[in-house]
């Protein structure tokens, strides 16, 4: 009766507002790291919690060359490890101290000290990564993180978009880029509706097969990893 009810629930959101709920759909890629060519703005996203984005969102994507221009995140790593700033001197950790020291939290930390351990505990990434190459999260066994890997959406020529925050990654995708690691995996936050026929959206919706899903979407996709 619950699934009913869950299952009666996406198709009205489908048919009313044009919604497919992402919370059981997102996926993860294998990818070359260069394959990510553009990002998207975080005020050109859809809503995140839906899986099936329609419109001229990608049309808006920017070349990745321009990425440090818009993302604090993506910026530091580059001032950090490339340009040799103290982690206090970067971008991000000045928007963030302020932001502390005016009463405000950040998912970075709730004070000062714990900014200062999260930007130390980048070291510690960058040599891991440095070692080993990108680690997916269930090859660290953080299988309750499975979904915490660079957010990306597929636009309606199945290009890949390195979203520009707030969707998981940024700093990883920054470090793999510098440190010239060849693969890295990403979750699929999003893909255009254009991708999807409508007998793709009802299996969607009534099968609850997940790895079926998730084979339908890659190929759909036609992104192979």
């Amino acid at each position: 009766m619950i699934n009913y009810i869950k299952s009666f629930s996406e198709t009205l959101n489908y048919f009313f507002f044009n919604k497919i709920s992402s919370e059981n759909l997102i996926f993860s890629l294998k990818i070359d790291t260069n394959s990510i060519k553009y990002f998207l703005e975080l005020k050109n996203t859809i809503d995140q919690n839906n899986f099936m984005w329609n419109g001229d969102w990608d049309i808006k994507k920017i070349n990745i060359s321009q990425y440090r221009h818009y993302s604090p995140s993506y910026n530091s790593m580059y001032q950090i490890y490339k340009e040799d700033k103290n982690y206090s001197e970067c971008e991000e950790y000045k928007i963030k101290a302020k932001l502390i020291l005016n009463g405000k939290k950040t998912a970075r930390g709730k004070s000062l000290s714990e900014l200062n351990d999260y930007f130390k505990s980048l070291d510690e990434l960058k040599t891991s990564l440095d070692k080993f190459g990108y680690k997916s999260q269930l090859e660290l066994k953080n299988n309750n993180k499975k979904n915490d890997e660079i957010g990306v959406v597929i636009d309606r020529n199945s290009e890949i978009i390195k979203l520009e925050d707030k969707f998981g990654g940024t700093h990883r995708f920054a470090l793999c880029k510098l440190l010239e690691i060849k693969q890295i995996t990403v979750s699929v936050k999003a893909i255009h509706k254009s991708l999807l026929e409508k007998n793709d959206i009802k299996k969607i919706m009534t099968i609850k097969n997940k790895d079926y899903i998730t084979t339908l979407l890659k190929n759909r996709i036609k992104i192979r990893n």
